[in-house]
């Protein structure tokens, strides 16, 4: 079990945990199931007001992991210092993928 326990020095929320529950989220904003927001998802059952519930949650989790990456200067959840970086001729994309320039 001592895997399961968290780094105390590390405030960082993982990228993966911002994900779960989103089904649930959804769900409840809009007074569904969450096995039927999942099948939405899945694309065996179709419904615009599901679909976009969740572009929006995860256009809210996107946001949030850019702005903690702009305001950390990371990508994994690792502080790099500013004097550590390399210097290059690259920019991040608003998907949070690096690109030369």
């Amino acid at each position: 079990m001592n895997g399961d326990k968290g780094d105390s020095g590390m405030t960082a929320i993982p990228s993966v945990s911002l994900f779960r529950g989103v089904y649930n989220r959804v769900a409840k904003r809009l007074g569904v199931d969450p096995s039927y927001v999942s099948r939405v998802a899945r694309g065996e059952r179709k419904s615009a007001s599901v679909e976009k519930a969740l572009a929006e949650e995860v256009r809210i989790i996107r946001d949030h992991l850019n702005k903690h990456e702009n305001s950390h200067g990371n990508h994994d959840g690792v502080y790099v210092s500013p004097s550590k970086k390399k210097k290059s001729n690259t920019v991040v994309r608003p998907d949070g993928l690096e690109v030369d320039v």
